[in-house]
């Protein structure tokens, strides 16, 4: 994922800029990065086949559509929950970086709870929310949702380390 695409709007903005403005440079920022995904090197968050759903900068929410694909499955059918954690890590990472503004956030903690398993073939929906986005940590949380079902299949707590 180019995570540099996700600032070329924000970095536009005024100091003055008003909420719409800033709502448009989030949204277009995100698509950017997510659809810029596959011209880089195979990396397990970019060979997730995933799409912008909807971010609020208000709310300090993105919402990222994930594929359940063959090749994410456990033994059972499902998808594996290392698939789901990724998924988790990747959409609260992004929505950490583009709030900070930071393009260097590592995750330093990912604590899943896992719920219901996901089949093979629907969208894992997944929402972060940053509680707070701090100098040097930024602390979110994740609900992953089967987009057949609408029920929670993950619940997450995710802490990352911010460097300006």
């Amino acid at each position: 994922m180019d995570y540099r695409r996700l600032f070329e709007e924000k970095n536009r903005l005024t100091y003055d800029a008003g909420d719409e403005e800033r709502q448009a440079a989030m949204e277009q920022g995100i698509r950017r990065a997510v659809e810029g995904q596959e011209n880089l090197r195979p990396r397990i968050h970019d060979m997730m086949k995933k799409s912008f759903v909807s971010c609020s900068e208000a709310d300090r929410t993105l919402t990222l559509a994930y594929e359940v694909e063959e090749w994410e499955l456990n033994a059972g059918g499902t998808m594996h929950g290392g698939m789901i954690a990724a998924a988790m890590d990747t959409t609260c990472g992004m929505t950490a970086r583009y709030l900070s503004g930071s393009l260097n956030a590592a995750t330093v903690s990912l604590t899943v709870s896992y719920l219901r398993p996901v089949p093979a073939g629907g969208r894992l929906l997944v929402t972060a929310k940053a509680v707070r986005i701090g100098r040097s940590l930024a602390n979110l949380t994740a609900e992953a949702v089967n987009s057949r079902n609408g029920k929670t299949a993950a619940l997450a707590t995710a802490v990352f380390r911010i460097r300006k």
